[in-house]
């Protein structure tokens, strides 16, 4: 991957204190023509899916050679290894927690595994000279992510590693009675719940327009192609952004209003004929 000086920022440290801002200091102590673009520090505390899951809406979205910097880390300090997984496109710095699940599914099935490097960040050079044992995101991620982004090549980080640390990521399941019970996994901005179920999913279970979506005592008959498709203040189901189905309210928050988040259930049923 050849660098482009393009380096993003996900992590769950909130606007309040100033742990953001002290990353981009270091970061541009080490590469002052860093472009530094945050995608969120509003992450909830410690919530390594909703990570997983915001990074992967997001990445491909960057011009070939962008550095992303990932740190939600609940184990900071423990024997969790700090890691860069670099591709033949972007490259990666994070935790090994979790934080880069639905990425490095991606990355092995875009390029194959033998394309991608995963290396251990064990080389002591790239660190800030004193390492707190609460703050790698300051002492140990961002100059790493900065140096990549100067054209570090991966295999001078440290040691390789053959496996990266994944989440068990919630599938659809079959139910007895023959319907498929998803989850919602983030909730938007927009108290929109978006799922677990794909449209590749339904595609290839029955069709979008014989399918009956369930959630708690709510019915909804059928998936709309926008958020205007609806009534006002009716739940409603249609396919994002990201390509997975959302449960939402036209001008509403379906989330505030079914009383619903992150892992609760939802029931889809294929109708046959």
């Amino acid at each position: 991957m050849q660098p482009n000086g393009i380096l993003t920022l996900t992590t769950d440290f909130g606007s309040v204190d100033a742990y953001s801002a002290v990353l981009k200091g270091v970061i541009l102590s080490v590469n002052p023509q860093a472009t530094l673009i945050d995608v969120t520090h509003e992450i909830d505390a410690q919530r390594i899916a909703q990570a997983a899951y915001l990074l992967h809406t997001g990445y491909r979205y960057f011009p070939d050679g962008t550095v992303h910097l990932v740190i939600v880390d609940p184990g900071v300090g423990g024997d969790r290894k700090a890691v860069a997984l670099c591709s033949p496109r972007w490259a990666f710095v994070a935790p090994d927690n979790g934080v880069l699940s639905y990425v490095w599914k991606d990355l092995v099935a875009e390029f194959g595994r033998e394309q991608l490097k995963l290396i251990e960040l064990s080389d002591k050079r790239w660190w800030l000279p004193k390492v707190s044992a609460t703050f790698h995101g300051r002492d140990i991620f961002a100059p790493v992510a900065a140096h990549l982004s100067k054209g570090l090549k991966a295999e001078e980080l440290g040691n390789p590693l053959a496996e990266l640390v994944e989440l068990p990521l919630a599938e659809p399941r079959h139910r007895l009675d023959d319907a498929w019970e998803g989850r919602i996994i983030h909730v938007d901005n927009f108290g929109n719940c978006i799922t677990n179920i794909t449209r590749d999913f339904i595609a290839q279970h029955g069709s979008i327009e014989q399918v009956e979506i369930g959630i708690l005592d709510q019915q909804i008959g059928r998936i709309c192609r926008t958020y205007a498709d609806s009534e006002w203040g009716m739940v409603m189901a249609l396919f994002g952004s990201s390509e997975r189905l959302e449960l939402a309210v036209r001008n509403g928050n379906a989330a505030r209003m079914l009383g619903v988040g992150i892992g609760d259930s939802l029931r889809i049923r294929f109708i046959q004929g």
